[in-house]
Formats: structure tokens, sequence, C-alpha cells
């Protein structure tokens, strides 16, 4: 495919979205537009595109799945329990390695930064409310640990 070819369909994609056009039918119309400029068949180009709903469906899947657990861990309050009892188990000393453990564990699992910062989320910033600890230094907890431990194993 041409370089032409993907800019024009993401340049169309973007402007689409941009118009009020719902961004799946804006990807999908930009998509397809950018293949077949770029020079491939409408069969080549539609079978790309399925080939990479497929290549991504996994993730997307992950990332909506880990969504739905932080949004019943919030509705039903058990992230606000977990919190009380990660700050009495390990004390409020040692509530920045504890949830960078809670990170680090699920991203040793497999699971991707991404996802394991918004499943450990609600449960941090809960700690953060209790404890009076801003934000951006608990999201910095979750997501360096994890990414210092991907990069030694790799």
């Amino acid at each position: 495919m041409s370089a032409i070819g993907a800019l024009v369909g993401l340049i169309l994609a973007i402007v689409l979205i941009i118009r009020k056009v719902s961004p799946t039918y804006s990807l999908i119309l930009g998509a397809f537009i950018g293949g077949v400029l770029g020079g491939f068949t409408v069969p080549e180009t539609v079978t790309i595109m399925i080939d990479g709903v497929k290549d991504v469906t996994p993730a997307i899947l992950r990332i909506l799945t880990a969504g739905v657990l932080s949004g019943v861990l919030i509705k039903t309050g058990a992230a606000a329990s977990l919190s009380q009892t990660i700050v009495s188990k390990v004390g409020s000393k040692h509530v920045y390695l504890a949830l960078a453990l809670a990170t680090m564990l699920l991203t040793t699992t497999g699971v991707f930064i991404d996802v394991a910062v918004i499943t450990v989320a609600p449960i941090a910033l809960t700690i953060g409310r209790q404890l009076l600890i801003p934000k951006a230094k608990l999201l910095f907890v979750m997501v360096r640990t994890p990414t210092l431990t991907q990069s030694t194993l790799s």
C-alpha cells in the first residue's frame, strides 16, 4: 500500500470524525478509501481490513474487560474495601509499594500496562483520597514500576 493512500485514508477519517460522523464509520471508510487509493483491489482491501480487526480485537477486549472490572469495583464499593484493607495491612508508608506490586503482578501475567493501570486505578484513587496523595503520584507509581520490570525481562 502506498503511503499516499494511507495518508489520504487517515485524513479522510479524521475529517469525518471532526464533522461528527460516527468514528466507527469514519475509520471504516478511511481504511477502505486508503486501501483502494493505495493500490489494492476492493476484495484485497476488505480482506486486509478484516485481518486488521482480527489482530486488534484481543487487545480491545482486554481493555473493555478492565474497564468493566473497574466500574464494578467502584459501583459496588469493593475498591473502597480493598483500599482500606491495603492501608491497614501494609500501612500508609508502604501504599506505593503495594500498588506497584499489584500492577506489576498483573503485567507479569501478560496483562498490558494500560489494562493493569485501569484495573488497579479505582483502588489507588480511593487510597489517594484517604491519604491525601496526589493522583499524578499514584499514576506514576503504577505505570513506572511495571515498565521497569518489563524492560528488564525483555
